[in-house]
């Protein structure tokens, strides 16, 4: 990026484009629709690397020269530029969202320099700003290599991973009775009847009509079938079932609003290569999370609950400040460290 005058920095601009990327939903939804009406791919090989990519026209560093019939001057991002910004920001970054980065960087570089003028720069938050900024900036990049890091996942982590939870890899199709209770006598005698006629085979779909008549019920009765679904992804109730054999009903299960009955109509597990992708990236999160852990558990914080107010539970601490989850350590200051120079 140049002009007339001088190169600007852009350390503090990059980070807040950093931050509108991850923060700007629309940037990360235009993949789409915009890759079909502007050929991107197209049209960046057909750029040099030193050619424009976008000119800002009548922008350029402070002047000291006032002089209204001065040439005016521009600022010029070229290609490699462009790319260079892409990189640092989004590697992965679709073609169809550089425009939408193109034109919230054009925003920035104008504002920006009209802050500059103002010598916004200069005032004492800025610099306590860009100090943050650029912590949260080497946090980013250490993610990124520690990514990188935990993305190299053998064939034999995942079959390992996937014998190990293989019960998470079930997947079952189930049938349910719902009776609703109406606070009459002898409903459980009922319901154990229905679980009877069930057991011996009769369908599903004509005993849920038939409750549903018996209570005089004109809405329309829940379907009695569930899945095929995975084991994990259904309550703990219907998790029981796949530790049955096809065929095989539950007891009568009560709860405030009825009582239920399950079967298990049929179980198979999902094949390894089916969710192969699936565990590698669920391995390559957890050694991530667990490298940050790491970190972050080798170091105690101190707080002084003089100016931030007593400490929460432990319990409160994962849910309200993301610390004893993540490996970090709050206890109160002790009054000899409030002293401390």
């Amino acid at each position: 990026m140049r002009t007339a005058q001088r190169r600007y920095p852009c350390l503090f601009l990059l980070a807040i484009s950093l931050l509108f990327v991850e923060l700007n939903p629309a940037l990360a939804q235009t993949a789409g629709s915009a890759s079909q009406t502007t050929g991107a791919g197209k049209e960046q090989a057909q750029t040099g690397k030193n050619e424009p990519v976008l000119i800002l026209h009548n922008l350029c560093a402070q002047q000291s020269n006032t002089n209204p019939a001065a040439k005016s001057c521009e600022t010029v991002v070229t290609r490699a530029e462009f790319d260079n910004l892409v990189a640092a920001l989004d590697p992965a970054m679709p073609d169809s969202n550089r425009l939408n980065l193109a034109t919230e960087y054009a925003r920035l570089l104008i504002l920006s320099e009209e802050a500059r003028r103002l010598k916004l720069d200069q005032q004492p938050q800025f610099k306590e700003l860009e100090e943050f900024t650029q912590l949260q900036l080497l946090e980013r990049q250490l993610v990124r290599a520690l990514g990188a890091e935990a993305a190299t996942v053998s064939k034999d982590d995942v079959e390992q991973y996937y014998k190990q939870n293989a019960t998470s890899y079930e997947l079952g199709s189930l049938r349910r009775l719902f009776i609703p209770k109406t606070g009459s006598a002898g409903e459980l005698a009922q319901a154990e009847e229905m679980r009877k006629r069930a057991a011996a085979g009769k369908d599903f779909d004509s005993l849920q009509g038939e409750i549903w008549s018996a209570q005089g019920r004109l809405t329309d009765r829940p379907s009695t079938r569930i899945g095929p679904v995975r084991r994990p992804l259904v309550p703990a109730a219907q998790q029981k079932m796949f530790d049955a054999n096809p065929g095989d009903v539950s007891a009568v299960q009560s709860d405030d609003s009825g009582y239920t009955i399950y079967k298990l109509e049929s179980k198979t597990t999902i094949p390894l290569e089916t969710v192969e992708a699936d565990i590698r990236g669920r391995l390559q999160s957890q050694r991530l999370q667990d490298r940050i852990r790491d970190l972050r558990a080798a170091v105690m914080i101190s707080v002084n609950e003089d100016y931030f107010g007593d400490l929460p539970k432990t319990e409160e601490l994962a849910k309200h400040h993301g610390m004893e989850h993540q490996g970090s350590h709050l206890m109160p200051m002790p009054n000899s460290e409030k002293q401390h120079p």
